[in-house]
């Protein structure tokens, strides 16, 4: 007996799917294709089709439904893969001052980075918001501010005229430069 399943095999098994089952890979394929230039039906076609012909080996200790999920992740991997390769081969460098080409590679940041980059604002935050432990008006400006309030918003809230509003931002401005002439070094 052979280890793997037979392309008639396959399709035995594949008329033989469950509502249930077919509802699994339906929603397997629409995970995969979730924020990917592909869609769900042909990505699903697609393992069929491979799964059938032959260019899609399966076990015969792998259920069907799992193989074809299997084979889909696989196909929707390869797909991006080659994307990014057509994507990689149709840039144009960017060319410094100095004649060199610039590596500007536009990548989402790790979950490392993002997370080294979410304690980095916290203590930036935190130290300016120390700034103005004594003044609780201008802590409501500056957290404001954080929030990226526009002015009028900030008056607003804290209920102050327009020439003393004008008078704590300019307090505010003071602080944060005198206290980092440097930018955010700290």
């Amino acid at each position: 007996m052979s280890s793997t399943l037979s392309p008639a095999e396959i399709e035995e098994a594949i008329r033989g799917l469950s509502t249930a089952d077919w509802n699994r890979l339906d929603t397997v394929a629409r995970h995969l294709c979730r924020g990917r230039p592909l869609d769900p039906k042909d990505l699903r076609q697609d393992a069929i089709t491979r799964a059938l012909d032959g260019s899609r080996i399966s076990p015969t200790n792998v259920d069907v439904v799992r193989f074809l999920a299997e084979a889909m992740r696989s196909i929707a991997s390869d797909a991006m893969d080659t994307l990014h390769r057509q994507l990689e081969s149709q840039a144009v460098p960017l060319i410094g001052e100095d004649g060199s080409a610039l590596d500007v590679s536009d990548r989402e940041p790790t979950p490392e980075e993002r997370l080294i980059s979410l304690r980095e604002a916290k203590r930036i935050s935190s130290a300016v918001l120390d700034l103005f432990a004594d003044d609780p008006i201008a802590e409501i400006m500056v957290v404001g501010m954080m929030e990226s309030m526009d002015g009028e918003e900030l008056r607003a809230l804290t209920e102050l005229d327009k020439t003393a509003f004008a008078s704590k931002r300019r307090l505010i401005r003071r602080r944060i430069v005198d206290a980092f002439p440097n930018g955010w070094k700290l």
